[in-house]
């Protein structure tokens, strides 16, 4: 019967998936990776204006949520947005490998702002410079120890080219295996000066002791050509 069904629909450019299998929902490939723990500890670097705030909090009411957003223009919609999620702690902080100051570029698109400046040769509307501003940036280990948190079981990074800087800043946390699953945004095409690209974020993690284990719907160019994706990332377990 299903390929009967699937036959009709594939004309129409509609394909029936089993959304129960791995792999076909990021969401609920977490919900499979965290699903023996009730109440996760999650971070959200790069909380925008609380759109993975909102999807955290569906899939597992019970977390703790410390959410990262450096603009202040995000951070006001940001605060809004969480004001229905008690349990989301909100921070106007940008994550990297040390602490230091920095300027923001804000963007036409504000999903775009980013430390790092876009590629020259990159002329999108969406990455049109309207402005910068400067913010503080620390590492997580150093919030971490900061804040006395012993471990993280979702960490989440959307940071515009800047998310293999923030995982850097977790190396003592990712060492210690003290960070459970990753969910990173990886670049596939150049996107910002000085990015990390996806190979050296699977590197990174591959020599820290994490496997990909679930890739995202690639964003695609006019040419069919990957972006980008968010890419899970699960803490190997260890050999016997």
């Amino acid at each position: 019967m299903k390929w009967i069904i699937q036959s009709l629909l594939r004309p129409f450019g509609y394909q029936i998936h089993d959304m129960r299998k791995f792999g076909r929902d990021p969401w609920r490939d977490l919900q499979i990776l965290l699903q023996s723990v009730p109440a996760p500890l999650c971070f959200d670097v790069g909380a925008h204006r609380g759109e993975t705030l909102g999807h955290i909090v569906e899939n597992f009411p019970k977390a703790t949520i410390y959410a990262f957003e450096p603009d202040p223009d995000n951070f006001a919609a940001l605060q809004k947005a969480a004001a229905q999620f008690p349990q989301a702690k909100l921070y106007s902080l940008a994550m990297g490998d040390s602490q230091t100051k920095a300027m923001l570029q804000k963007t036409a698109f504000s999903m775009s702002n980013s430390i790092l400046s876009p590629e020259t040769d990159l002329k999108l509307e969406t990455h049109r410079k309207i402005g910068e501003v400067e913010i503080s940036v620390t590492t997580l280990d150093q919030f971490c120890k900061e804040q006395g948190i012993g471990n993280i079981d979702l960490l989440k990074t959307d940071c515009q080219g800047f998310d293999l800087r923030v995982l850097r800043g977790a190396s003592r946390m990712l060492a210690e295996r003290r960070v459970n699953i990753i969910q990173c945004e990886s670049l596939f095409a150049p996107e910002y000066q000085g990015q990390g690209w996806f190979y050296e974020v699977l590197h990174f993690l591959n020599d820290s002791g994490y496997a990909p284990v679930s890739f995202g719907e690639p964003a695609r160019n006019k040419h069919h050509e990957a972006l980008w994706c968010d890419v899970i990332f699960k803490r190997r377990e260890p050999t016997e």
